[in-house]
């Protein structure tokens, strides 16, 4: 027998992964238009001043993420650690934690696939294989780069925007304490 609790995290996976779908065959589209546009133009070697900063940008925002998730939430992170005491956390704080946490892996994902790619590289580039389907391998470079870098600055917008509506937040906050105050 299978066990109700896998059967529901298996049905929340693949929710979650539907649910990204549409956003992602967009972007694997457009990165495919870019491979095939930017393919005459550009070589693989000429990626690296991208490729340096996209893991800079993904290694800082990975980072920020998790120390802003860390030190803003401290009622999540005790949850792992001692949950008999944690509180219920409020709804648009834990939507908060979500898209943080999702920036975070976006951001450790491409980092891993900026490794993989480079290693890979390495490993192929002098190789009878890579001589033959050198333009194959130049599109999917391409293609694949450019879709690590829609990622990440996706990633970097909704960083952008959770700082924007937290401050937000505050300052309604904030008015309704002075509010209150003067009552």
């Amino acid at each position: 027998m299978i066990n109700n609790n896998l059967i529901n995290n298996l049905s929340l996976i693949f929710s979650f992964l539907r649910s990204r779908f549409f956003s992602h065959s967009l972007y694997v589209v457009f990165a495919l238009f870019l491979g095939f546009s930017l393919f005459d133009h550009v070589g693989l070697n000429s990626l690296s001043p991208v490729l340096s900063k996209l893991q800079n940008l993904s290694a800082a925002v990975f980072t920020l993420s998790g120390i802003w998730v860390a030190y803003s939430y401290p009622q999540a992170i005790s949850a792992y650690t001692s949950p008999d005491t944690v509180k219920v956390i409020p709804t648009d704080e834990t939507k908060r934690i979500e898209n943080l946490v999702l920036i975070i892996i976006t951001s450790a994902y491409v980092i891993s696939s900026l490794l993989i790619f480079d290693f890979m590289y390495l490993l192929l580039r002098d190789s009878e294989v890579y001589k033959e389907f050198r333009m194959h391998f130049k599109l999917i470079g391409l293609s694949y780069v450019s879709y690590l870098s829609f990622l990440q600055i996706k990633a970097i917008f909704v960083v952008m925007l959770t700082n924007i509506v937290f401050v937000n937040e505050l300052h309604r906050k904030r008015t309704e304490k002075i509010a209150n105050d003067d009552l």
